[in-house]
């Protein structure tokens, strides 16, 4: 039997109904992931420095406008620390703005992997965790 990868979804996001529906989403037809929630970019920082292993997959559900630390500074520390470089980290901009430069920023930087509008769909969801489904 092969060693399977801790796989966890990180939902950064400052609305607590977002976490609510979308921990409920994925715990039921994902149960073996792990989900955690933050409602703002430092404090997904912190999970991240706290928990982080190289031997884990993670994907991240990244909200822009947020108290503390936004997704934009979210994003600038995570390119300046060398984990991304793992390739274990997956993130998508999960946003409800519909202003192009957000989106062409996004795409920018090269460990996002896809901007999402809000709300998000089950469909969505499906997309978006697929990588580590299929691992």
């Amino acid at each position: 039997m092969s060693r399977t990868m801790n796989k966890h979804v990180l939902l950064v996001d400052d609305d607590p109904i977002f976490h609510i529906i979308f921990t409920r989403m994925i715990k039921k037809v994902y149960p073996e992931l792990s989900v955690n929630s933050s409602l703002n970019g430092k404090i997904a920082l912190e999970y991240l420095n706290t928990n982080y292993s190289e031997e884990s997959q993670y994907i991240i559900l990244l909200d822009i406008n947020m108290p503390v630390y936004n997704g934009w500074q979210f994003l600038d520390i995570i390119k300046k620390k060398e984990i991304i470089l793992n390739n274990n980290i997956i993130i998508f901009v999960v946003t409800s703005s519909t202003d192009l430069d957000d989106i062409k920023r996004a795409k920018s930087y090269s460990f996002v992997k896809d901007t999402l509008s809000k709300p998000l769909s089950v469909d969505s969801l499906n997309h978006v965790l697929q990588p580590l489904i299929n691992e």
